[in-house]
């Protein structure tokens, strides 16, 4: 897909003139608004890397680059390939999804997906590679533009879907491609699809907003209609160029095909595989195979009154050919470990592993939703899931935010705790080669948070939508979206890394390794088996003897409130020390030629005794083995050591054989990777996390938002029905593991009253502890002359009552005969604050959010009641309506009655 590593490939086959494509990376795909339940339009994208020796683990940072000026010869330069351009005068702002190895002068920046100001869009890009007789004739340029450097080039500065289409296609004209690229920009009004075919040539189409694509790293397109030009954009040459390279195709009916003239002669393995798979999941009941010359780009599913959601687009992103019963398996899996085997007896035939979608390479999935009923400058919403797909959370922002949260920022090349991209990382690993251990439950758990989280997004563009016709209005409420996104992303970082703490712990207690940095590593890293005086990577020093299995590094839980990791570094203590190393590791005596899975400081002292635990580096020498320091062993074994041991703080002449207690020492975080290294000076940095911090830290604890305990004073109520208890909603088996404790069940914070079936959502209920009790009111003062149904709703923590807590998703049963007015929350002084409210599909049910738990109403709309004059009774409505002509014949019908009457008196 990208990176130098694939312009070394495209090099090797345009010289070799491979007729199929060697690359397998990024898949797209597209859902028009009228396939949708919402009307929305959805696209997007995983961004796959599989190149060596960091495949599937490389970093990415999701940025907003400000609006700026430039002076007139001020260029943009892509590191990469040397590609330069031209700034505008003044480009807009814009969000960013950038690779963290930007700006050291051999990635590029790879920006890859964004919103800007003006409401456009942009994923860019699929990779394709054109054919080689099309290479012959239309070369890709070698300082044309690249896919790091298009979102930078474009994007700030169109105001429109089509006009993205047009300005990218200027450069094209200018300075050439340098690869072969698929790319879809969308605005409100439209979305676009369009295939960089060779050097030159280009042909982009307007997205049928009744069709929906799969597309992979190939070409897809079939016949256009060139003269089309209010549906296509295309380069002048496009079809000459396929004549003049003896590639010219044609379809059935003899017309020009674009995708057989500029494309492989067959798909690669990888393309057919994840576009089969991806169409057979929209649409089961397809007539496709998998053996199929041509798949048809735009689609329409085989049932016409098929509507999908965004849960189906992550499903799509995810999937592992779960839904073709066990016809294909995920290349990732050969040779892995499976629930209920032992890995030896791997009977899959090795035609039935195939590239799917959600695969082990993918590092940025993510899927945009254009709502047209946002302000324009909304843009829509990107649900990013920033992390490998089969196992990463979708948290939606809105295009317009003005900052992002900070877990989303660091460079960090390898495993950072305070990095949202490899928090995720290292929770999708644990998923993933703990499949025996955790089965589905950890995707279960990410999908119950979305759940919850679509929720709360439809009752935001609820609110905003009522700013659709004041752009004013709307630019002037970004600081609030981006106050909002960034409260969010930090409560959502705390449970992230609550999550990851509880999976670590679980994977211990059943005496597996858990070593995120190491994992980390480049694939080509060795672990250094020479004594050496430059601080190593980590605390532990390898075994100078081969060994057949890694090293295994456990984490010693803290005795302190708190298991995040520290912010701050501190320096190597040049003392002997009480505190607990965090990495210990049971020292291998074997023999392997694997590398050990944590690194080590090698000792100077020689010893023929291995020693048993590990602490932290003394500066003072002795003759024994050092326990901060273990020593290369003399001896050969079949098993690595088990022992896990804290540092001693006195010297010893028999390793310690078990586990000393933790520090004494004040912390108030510990550090979630492994200690510094010797205290012995170096010029070299050190590359691990640091020691635990005596400092205090703004980490966030792993504990979630603590509810009040404070009282409150309610506000009085009359006739009320308690309701019933509340039901904790049962989870899925897969939710817990079998061995050590469980992992969070997937709807562990979800709270049910079964009287009423109000139901509560928020993350923090999985700490435990929560209760519901709702009571229905039946006489509410401020409610008085409207129809309504009211509930005192009331949480409480272990026994307490909780009055404020994180925002909590809030459902609440309805009549579907009648129209919703309004949802009201009553304060305790009896005042009224109206909330945004969403109406469920079958209207059976409000959803709305809050963070604050009194009485709540809902109000529906009835016929205005008549009042009389003030003291007198008031009359039934009788709900009909009356016309004027009505109230007329009314009044002229008493005036008669009255004559009448005094003739008839004046007669008598």
């Amino acid at each position: 897909m990208k990176k130098w590593l694939f312009k070394l490939s495209l090099v090797a086959m345009t010289f070799l003139l491979l007729p199929v494509q060697a690359v397998q990376a990024c898949c797209g795909f597209i859902i028009g608004r009228q396939l949708t339940k919402d009307g929305t339009t959805l696209f997007g994208r995983t961004e796959d890397y599989p190149y060596y020796p960091n495949g599937g683990k490389h970093n990415k940072n999701y940025v907003v680059v400000d609006a700026k000026n430039y002076k007139e010869g001020d260029q943009l330069e892509d590191e990469s390939n040397g590609f330069t351009y031209p700034h505008a005068a003044s480009e807009m702002k814009y969000t960013a999804t950038y690779d963290s190895a930007r700006g050291d002068g051999s990635n590029g920046a790879f920006g890859e997906h964004g919103f800007n100001e003006a409401g456009v869009s942009m994923t860019a890009t699929v990779t394709a590679i054109p054919n080689k007789k099309v290479l012959k004739t239309d070369p890709l340029t070698e300082n044309g533009i690249p896919e790091a450097a298009m979102l930078d080039v474009v994007l700030p500065r169109v105001k429109s879907a089509r006009e993205g289409v047009e300005f990218l296609a200027k450069v094209i004209e200018e300075k050439g491609s340098a690869e072969g690229n698929v790319v879809v920009f969308a605005d409100q009004n439209e979305t676009w699809y369009m295939e960089i075919l060779s050097g030159h040539q280009y042909v982009a189409v307007k997205v049928p907003e009744d069709k929906y694509a799969v597309f992979a790293n190939t070409y897809y397109l079939g016949h256009v209609d060139l003269n089309d030009t209010e549906n296509v954009i295309a380069s002048k040459d496009v079809e000459k160029v396929a004549k003049e390279s003896g590639n010219y195709k044609t379809d059935k009916d003899g017309n020009f095909h674009i995708a057989k003239s500029y494309g492989p002669e067959k798909y690669a393995e990888g393309d057919r595989s994840r576009t089969y798979a991806g169409i057979t999941l929209l649409d089961p009941d397809s007539k496709v195979t998998y053996e199929d010359d041509e798949y048809e780009l735009f689609r329409s599913p085989t049932d016409p009154n098929k509507k999908y959601t965004l849960e189906d687009a992550f499903a799509l992103q995810r999937n592992r050919f779960e839904h073709l019963n066990g016809r294909f398996v995920p290349d990732d899996q050969i040779g892995v470990k499976k629930q209920g085997d032992d890995g030896s007896n791997d009977t899959v035939r090795k035609d039935q592993y195939k590239y799917a979608l959600g695969n082990e390479n993918v590092i940025d999935a993510h899927v945009y939703q254009i709502n047209p009923n946002l302000p324009k400058s909304f843009g829509g919403t990107v649900w990013l899931g920033m992390g490998p797909s089969r196992n990463t959370p979708y948290v939606p922002f809105y295009g317009n935010v003005k900052d992002t949260y900070e877990a989303f920022k660091p460079q960090t090349a390898t495993y950072d705790p305070n990095s949202w991209y490899w928090t995720v990382w290292h929770i999708d690993q644990m998923a993933i080669n703990n499949q025996d251990l955790f089965g589905k439950s950890i995707q279960n758990h990410w999908k119950a948070l979305e759940e919850q989280l679509i929720i709360e997004q439809k009752v935001s563009d609820a609110k905003y939508a009522a700013l659709k016709a004041d752009e004013a209005a709307a630019k002037a409420v970004e600081d609030k979206v981006t106050e909002d996104a960034l409260a969010r992303s930090e409560r959502l970082f705390k449970q992230f890394k609550q999550y990851e703490s509880e999976l670590s712990a679980t994977l211990k207690e059943a005496g597996r390794t858990d070593d995120p940095y190491r994992a980390s590593l480049p694939d080509d890293y060795k672990d250094p088996t020479e004594s050496s005086t430059e601080p190593s990577k980590a605390e532990t020093t390898p075994s100078t003897e081969a060994s057949t299995e890694p090293s295994k590094a456990e984490t010693t839980p803290s005795t302190e409130a708190s298991t995040e990791p520290s912010k701050e570094e501190t320096k190597p203590s040049t003392e002997s020390s009480i505190e607990p190393s965090k990495a210990e590791t049971k020292p291998s005596t074997e023999s392997s030629t694997e590398p050990s899975k944590v690194e080590t400081t090698p000792s100077t002292e020689s010893s023929t005794e291995p020693s048993k635990e590990e602490t932290k580096p003394s500066t003072e020498s002795s003759t024994e083995p050092s326990k901060a320091e273990t020593k290369p062993s003399t001896e050969s074994s079949t098993e690595p050591s088990k022992v896990e041991t804290t540092p001693s703080t006195e010297s010893s002449t028999e390793p310690s054989k078990e586990e000393t207690k933790p520090s004494t020492e004040s912390s108030t975080e510990p550090s979630k990777a492994e200690t510094k290294p010797s205290t012995e000076s170096s010029t070299e940095p050190s590359k691990v996390e640091t020691t635990p911090s005596t400092e205090s830290s703004t980490e966030p604890s792993k504990a979630e938002t603590k509810p009040s305990t404070e009282s409150s004073t309610e506000p009085s109520k009359a006739e009320t029905t308690p309701s019933s208890t509340t039901t904790v909603v049962p989870t899925n088996s897969n939710s817990v593991s079998t061995v050590g404790r469980p992992v969070l069940p997937t709807n562990s914070y979800i709270l049910v009253d079964q009287a009423t079936g109000i139901v509560l959502q928020n993350p923090d209920f999985a700490q435990g502890g929560y209760s519901l009790l709702v009571e229905v009111l039946k006489d509410v003062k401020e409610l008085a002359g409207k129809e309504y149904k009211a509930y005192n709703i009331q949480l409480s923590n272990q026994n307490n009552p909780v009055h404020q807590i994180s925002p909590t998703v809030v459902t609440i049963p309805v009549n579907s005969q009648k129209e919703v007015e309004a949802v009201y929350g009553i304060g305790e002084n009896g005042q009224l604050e109206s909330f945004q409210f969403q109406l469920n599909e079958d209207k059976s049910a409000v959803t709305f959010t809050t963070s604050h738990f009194s009485t709540y109403g809902v109000v529906y709309k009835s016929v205005a009641k008549i009042e009389e004059k003030k003291g007198e009774k008031k009359l039934p409505s009788t709900g009909q309506s009356i016309s004027i002509a009505t109230m007329v014949g009314g009044v002229l019908l008493i005036v008669f009655g009255f004559g009448y009457y005094i003739e008839k008196r004046r007669t008598h």
